[in-house]
């Protein structure tokens, strides 16, 4: 044992120039998703290292060490659009299949693409020899027989998704539902969670859990099954992994209970601020917004072009309605004619450098993770509207800790939407609420992405970071929980009560025994 501890902290010693040879798989259909994992993409070829990537985006500049394969044709987001109108008010199982189904559709879509056929041909081909398989995990399963293919190196599992109680599990971590909300958005800041909470957090997790079980891990064996002739069933390829990089920050998502692979490196993404356009910095600078300016934006996945025509009209009135400039990534030209003079749109606008503009008020968003965690780098109070999937957990996470508000989208009249928007922009309460997040979201030893690609570089280094792994992973559910522990212990007692019983028993027909024998004798 005492040879096997040293060889592995000799194995934790820096590597010296040698580079790795890194897969770095990512086809979660979501070009925001791909923002968060292609900033680690980026921080490993900057360290010298090589990666070969299975992505849904092309490189925004090419690298000589890197080889790209990227997914053709339109992804799965931008073929399915989302009905703003119905799912807000999906039920628990609507949202389970909702979500599952985007696995499954997604999965199949990159399965089918020239990439994924081009990569596979690489692999069993030229073989090339890995150091280490990167894979965006949850949502995204399938992919884990890549691992197969390439010889079951050491994987490194990550996720833009929060913290999913799928992450936990596959790393052996606890999961209690009184401590985290199920699909919520971390810790309370360590507030405990209310009754119903408790309540509404274990009615999801049963929910969840048991589609998971049942449901789609069989059709995730399946596919790889399809897919990948020979491959081992999904519980054995992911005993091959050994960390994994969760988008969580104990500033914003609270601290919780979790073993020491799993690694929390919220915000990879967020950053200091590029230069920004003339255009814009002319629209937002203080001499042409002296009370400043409101930034609104939904992301990637949700389009405000998509918004009902009532919805959009409300916001505009409200808008005309404020004395500061509204800056809003709009997709869509049919608006051109109805802005206020205060409004302007574009159909893309570079997020992270106009967050961090001092003249900045508050951003309007659909309170998307990687949109709160740059408002939260930044320091920018947030009014929400929230849609779906995460966006609803930031949307409670953020008023609970008082860095927003949040509108309704369905529900949202002009006079709601203008009462929040001012409240956010004029109280100074949310403000100072996000500066003590902010300057505790900064307040880190390196930056999160720096962090992600040391831990990839230690995994390779000591062949899976065995020295990290829980026992957990070693015990039946039943002996985690210690429910064999508790039925022995009720077993013995129920055992010595019932002995005691007998004993008593006993005692008693012997003394009657007796009395009855005395009262013969006289």
């Amino acid at each position: 044992m005492l040879l096997v501890a040293l060889a592995t902290l000799a194995a934790l010693a820096p590597c010296g120039a040698s580079p790795l040879n890194v897969l770095f798989v990512s086809t979660v259909s979501s070009p925001s998703h791909y923002i968060w994992v292609s900033s680690l993409a980026g921080e490993l070829l900057r360290r010298g290292h090589h990666v070969t990537e299975l992505v849904i985006k092309p490189p925004a500049t090419p690298h000589p060490n890197r080889t790209s394969f990227v997914i053709d044709g339109k992804i799965y987001a931008e073929t399915t659009p989302v009905d703003l109108e119905t799912i807000y008010d999906h039920s628990l199982f609507e949202e389970i299949h909702f979500l599952y189904d985007f696995c499954r559709d997604s999965a199949n879509i990159v399965f089918e693409s020239k990439a994924f056929a081009d990569l596979l041909k690489l692999l069993k081909q030229k073989k090339p020899d890995f150091d280490v398989f990167v894979l965006d995990f949850p949502l995204q399963e399938p992919f884990i027989g890549l691992n197969y293919i390439i010889g079951r190196k050491p994987m490194v599992a990550m996720t833009a998704f929060n913290l999913p109680v799928d992450v936990l599990t596959l790393m052996g971590s606890p999961y209690f539902p009184s401590l985290l909300p199920y699909s919520g958005v971390g810790a309370h800041g360590g507030d405990p969670l209310t009754f119903s909470e408790r309540l509404h957090s274990v009615y999801r997790w049963i929910g969840y859990t048991t589609y998971i079980n049942w449901v789609y891990r069989p059709d995730v064996d399946k596919m790889i099954a399809e897919v990948f002739p020979g491959a081992p069933p999904l519980a054995e390829l992911e005993k091959d992994v050994a960390i994994s990089l969760v988008n969580t920050n104990p500033a914003l998502h609270g601290a919780m209970p979790l073993v020491p692979s799993i690694v929390e490196v919220g915000g990879m993404q967020a950053r200091p601020p590029k230069p920004l356009p003339a255009d814009i910095l002319e629209w937002i600078n203080e001499k042409a917004a002296p009370h400043g300016f409101v930034f609104m934006s939904f992301g990637t996945n949700v389009r405000a072009a998509s918004l009902s025509k009532g919805s959009r009209d409300a916001i505009l009135r409200a808008f005309a309605r404020i004395k500061q400039r509204v800056l809003w990534k709009y997709e869509d030209d049919d608006i051109l004619d109805k802005l206020p003079p205060n409004v302007r749109v574009a159909k893309w606008l570079p997020q992270n450098d106009i967050l961090a503009h001092p003249n900045i008020r508050c951003f309007v968003s659909h309170n998307g993770g990687l949109s709160t965690q740059e408002a939260s780098y930044h320091g920018v109070p947030i009014l929400g509207m929230p849609f779906f999937a995460d966006q609803l957990g930031y949307a409670k996470k953020g008023e609970r800790i008082g860095i927003s508000r949040t509108v309704i989208y369905r529900t949202a009249t002009e006079e709601a939407f203008y009462e929040a928007l001012t409240d956010v922009i004029n109280n100074p309460k949310y403000r100072a609420n996000m500066k003590v997040v902010q300057n505790a979201v900064r307040d880190q030893k390196e930056t999160p992405v720096e962090r992600a690609a040391w831990y990839v570089e230690m995994v390779a280094r000591t062949g899976g970071a065995p020295h990290l792994r829980s026992p957990a992973l070693r015990l039946r559910w039943y002996e985690v929980w210690m429910l064999d522990i508790l039925a022995a212990a009720a077993l013995a007692v129920g055992l010595a009560l019932w002995l005691v019983r007998r004993l008593l028993g006993a005692l008693c027909s012997s003394g009657g025994a007796r009395r009855r024998t005395k009262a013969k004798a006289h």
